[in-house]
């Protein structure tokens, strides 16, 4: 090997003097790469930044779906005729949009009469024609116990009661029935005073109220037959006579009268007596036994209430 010239020896120191400094740069750089917690400028160990985790993101929510249930339809009022056998609605069918009443005849009139018979209402003998008393009278004996409006007179609602053989309305007494001390209670729907004491029934009376009836007074020329009704409501006894005298009937027709209401008594009736439902009263409580009407005069005394009702369907 020849030896190297002066300036190829120069050059050789120059590239060795390079390699050294980049080796030193590169041994530098590599021990800057952080390894764990490093020393701050305090002295305190300085966490490396953490790599931020991703938060799985929720599924989107599904929007419930509009129901697919028809909502429930309101009951579609049935006509009670509808639920009448056919058998029934034959029978009826001529006579449920006629009107018929005191003097009435005919078909429906016979039809009438004995339907209230079988109900109970018409103990007479059967005939095709209402008479003004017993046949009026009944019918509006029958609309009180079913709840119906007591006119006498047979329309829509007490065909249909009488074709359906309604049932009578149970007897329920109202609370002013059961207030303390004594108290008449007058149920029209059942014909029946109830006489009680302290909130219990004491004794119960069969009685007989104002209905369709004849009426001439003393200054009229001419009377009227109409419903002269028992009005319903509350009151107290203001005087009790033992004969009262009567406007239009003279002395004797009221006897062991327990006054409640201007024209309106708890008496004795010789006529309800005599004939029982055939007839009525022009709105006093008539009482058919003279024994229970003595003592409801004896025992009720001056300031009683007195409350008369119908029941209604």
């Amino acid at each position: 090997m020849s030896p190297t010239t002066r300036p190829e020896r120069r050059r050789l120191r120059r590239t060795l003097a390079v390699l050294a400094v980049a080796s030193a740069f590169l041994v530098a750089g590599c021990a800057r790469t952080p390894v764990g917690p490093t020393q701050g400028a305090f002295g305190s160990a300085e966490e490396a930044s953490p790599t931020p985790s991703v938060i799985p993101s929720s599924p989107p929510i599904a929007p419930t779906p509009p129901s697919t249930i028809p909502p429930t339809p309101k009951p579609t009022p049935t006509d009670p005729w509808d639920a009448l056998s056919k058998k029934t609605k034959k029978e009826f069918k001529g006579c449920i949009d006629k009107t018929v009443g005191p003097g009435s005849s005919g078909s429906c009139a016979l039809l009438v009469i004995k339907k209230l018979k079988a109900a109970k209402f018409y103990p007479w003998a059967t005939t095709s024609r209402i008479n003004s008393t017993s046949g009026a009278n009944a019918i509006l004996n029958y609309q009180r116990s079913r709840g119906l409006t007591p006119t006498g007179f047979v329309k829509k609602k007490t065909w249909l009661a009488l074709a359906s053989k309604a049932p009578a309305l149970p007897v329920t007494l109202p609370k002013t029935c059961r207030a303390k001390g004594i108290v008449i209670c007058v149920d029209q729907s059942h014909r029946k005073l109830f006489w009680l004491k302290n909130g219990k029934v004491v004794k119960t009376v069969k009685v007989r109220l104002g209905g369709y009836n004849y009426l001439k007074k003393k200054d009229q020329k001419k009377g009227e037959w109409r419903v002269y009704p028992t009005a319903n409501g509350t009151w107290k006894v203001f005087d009790k006579q033992v004969d009262p005298a009567s406007e239009n009937y003279g002395s004797g027709a009221m006897p062991y009268s327990t006054m409640f209401y201007p024209d309106m008594y708890v008496h004795y009736s010789p006529g309800f007596h005599a004939v029982g439902y055939a007839g009525s009263s022009h709105g006093c409580v008539n009482v058919g036994s003279l024994t229970d009407a003595i003592w409801i005069f004896k025992h009720t005394p001056i300031g009683t209430k007195v409350h008369i009702f119908t029941l209604k369907a």
